[in-house]
């Protein structure tokens, strides 16, 4: 998996292709433990390039969640796969995070 990573004031963006198995959840994690958490009210997962994901990226997911929560920030992905986009719903994970294909 490759990540791409932008930072604009506040708001990170996130851009990956590739499967997030678990290697691509571990380069998900390095790069969000990469950024300034504490200034970050905002972090946009762009998925267009995606077309799996596993349980470990899918804990990142949650993990990274809670993290933003905590200091009042929020988790956006975008451009999701259908296949993705419905593991997600059945998953709930919409409840905790926007989602849009």
């Amino acid at each position: 998996m490759k990540l791409k990573v932008t930072h604009e004031k506040e708001c990170a963006r996130f851009a990956l292709s590739g499967d997030l198995d678990e290697k691509g959840a571990d380069i998900l994690d390095k790069g969000f433990r990469g950024l300034n958490q504490g200034s970050l009210s905002e972090l946009v997962l762009d998925f267009k390039d995606v077309a799996y994901i596993g349980s470990s990226a899918i804990g990142q997911l949650i993990l990274f969640y809670k993290i933003l929560a905590a200091s009042g920030g929020k988790i956006r992905i975008e451009n999701v796969s259908g296949d993705i986009y419905d593991l997600l719903l059945d998953l709930d994970i919409n409840k905790l995070i926007s989602i849009s294909k």
